[in-house]
């Protein structure tokens, strides 16, 4: 594993405002931050030169619960490095971590449960042995919903734009999609240059972006080397609660959750968590609640794929394959 540098306190507190807002103007950034804007954008140029942390583009759990199906994939422990990599490369999988317990994968699938059963068979026949799959009642929180937790409250309320609306009629579903493809590989993407791929002038093109993001349908936002913020365990729990859906919401409020989901099993709650040492594990449970039975957990050995990013084994992103289910 190539070493990481550490992220200085500059850089996480970029990195966390463009968590936030990754269209915010460096300007506004450069405000938040206590530096100028030329520094604010030759850091984040490092960043993304040394693939320390990159945009991202992802459709938020309220899209997913309406459109999609998903299904959390156990692979046998002995599947080829090969095998895993092809498997991670399909646009359809989602996620992928090599675990204690196997690789883990996320497939996802926006044509039905039969669809979801099909997928899961072309995993297994790239090589894998299917050990389990778990279909998702409910995706909860998923990575981009995590934060660094590096910016006080002021400084977050600072980044907003105060003409972008707080709530917001949806665009129609074909709309959204567009605009997803067309901010997929840059999010930061000028208003001008969205206008032109819509077809729509540069204030509708504004206007059509804060309102999906404002609707709960597309979340613009930035992801990083994990380990180059402190943050190189990583833990899957799996629980139950005679309230899933509280406990649930619970767990996606811890700040160390990246992935909550309810599955359909006989521990149907699934949380992915970080952290600086596995010691504080302990306390993360403790935190979600007394009413909660912890039945499992795995170590997660290393992320292979997350938010349509190949990884490399320090957590860079050392590709990007575009999702599509």
């Amino acid at each position: 594993m190539d070493s990481l540098r550490d992220l200085g306190e500059l850089d996480l507190a970029i990195v966390h405002a463009l968590q936030i807002d990754a269209r915010a103007p460096w300007t506004r950034v450069a405000a938040v931050v206590g530096a100028d804007a030329a520094t604010v954008a030759r850091h984040w140029q490092a960043l993304r030169e040394e693939s320390l942390a990159w945009l991202t583009a992802w459709p938020t759990p309220e899209r997913f619960s309406s459109t999609t199906d998903v299904a959390m994939v156990l692979l046998d422990p002995r599947t080829s490095a090969d095998a895993v990599d092809g498997i991670a490369r399909l646009p359809w999988v989602l996620s992928a971590d090599d675990t204690s317990a196997g690789v883990l994968v996320l497939v996802a699938g926006a044509g039905g449960l039969a669809v979801l059963g099909d997928r899961v068979r072309a995993v297994a026949e790239r090589g894998a042995r299917v050990r389990r799959m778990d279909v998702a009642a409910a995706i909860v929180a998923e990575d981009s919903t995590w934060r660094l937790r590096v910016l006080s409250r002021q400084q977050q309320r600072a980044l907003r734009d105060p003409s972008r609306p707080d709530e917001a009629r949806p665009p129609r579903a074909e709309i959204v999609a567009e605009v997803a493809e067309a901010l997929d590989e840059d999010p930061r993407m000028p208003a001008a240059s969205v206008a032109k791929i819509l077809g729509v002038s540069e204030a509708t093109a504004r206007r059509t972006v804060d309102r999906a993001v404002a609707a709960g349908l597309l979340r613009l936002g930035c992801d990083l080397a994990m380990p180059a913020a402190g943050y190189r365990r990583g833990a899957i729990l799996w629980a139950r609660s005679a309230d899933a859906e509280g406990a649930a919401a619970r767990a996606a409020r811890l700040p160390e959750a990246h992935r909550v989901g309810i599955l359909v099993g006989r521990a149907p709650l699934f949380v992915g968590v970080r952290a600086r040492s596995l010691t504080s594990l302990q306390q993360i449970e403790q935190a979600w609640g007394d009413d909660i039975d912890v039945v499992d957990r795995w170590t997660v050995l290393r992320g292979i794929k997350r938010n349509g990013h190949l990884l490399d084994a320090s957590g860079r992103s050392r590709e990007r394959v575009p999702l599509r289910w």
